[in-house]
């Protein structure tokens, strides 16, 4: 097979695709991703989160160790260290840069912001539903199937 033949393209167009760097188990990674880009859309720190997950993200998320956070676990953390300290363009490495002092805001947003996390109705195995509210506004990502794949990003419907 030739570097210029259609089949070789689209191996290494599935290639790109599927393999990205990512800091550390991506579940976890693709709800601070959401949380680092409904937060960049919502232009300010929310007071209040509702997330609606898909039991195989519950499952994949509930105790692992998110990188970055000094230890802390769960869906609610991964949430918030997007909210909080996430790059939203670096996707799955969205947390790669977390310095000592926003892990210090990170710990002290978490005692304060009112997270609500749901199990999601959704059939699908990957579905994370975010949304984010500051005041009168709303932000609100989906992501499904697989860890960048946003189908819904709106601000204030």
């Amino acid at each position: 097979m030739k570097r210029t033949d259609a089949l070789y393209q689209q191996y290494l167009q599935i290639l790109e695709e599927e393999l990205r760097p990512a800091m550390g188990c991506t579940e976890p990674i693709a709800l601070a991703y959401a949380g680092a880009k409904a937060r960049e859309l919502l232009n300010a720190l929310p007071d209040r989160i509702q997330v609606w997950v898909s039991g195989n993200i519950i499952k994949n998320v509930k105790s692992v160790v998110v990188p970055n956070t000094g230890g802390l676990h769960g869906i609610a953390a991964a949430v918030c260290a997007g909210v909080v300290a996430g790059k939203a363009e670096k996707q799955l490495e969205v947390i790669s840069c977390v310095s000592p002092e926003e892990q210090a805001r990170l710990k002290e947003y978490m005692g304060t912001a009112r997270v609500e996390i749901n199990p999601s109705e959704s059939e699908l195995v990957f579905d994370i539903d975010l949304y984010l509210y500051a005041g009168e506004d709303v932000a609100r990502i989906r992501i499904v199937n697989h860890h960048t794949n946003i189908v819904h990003l709106s601000k204030n419907g």
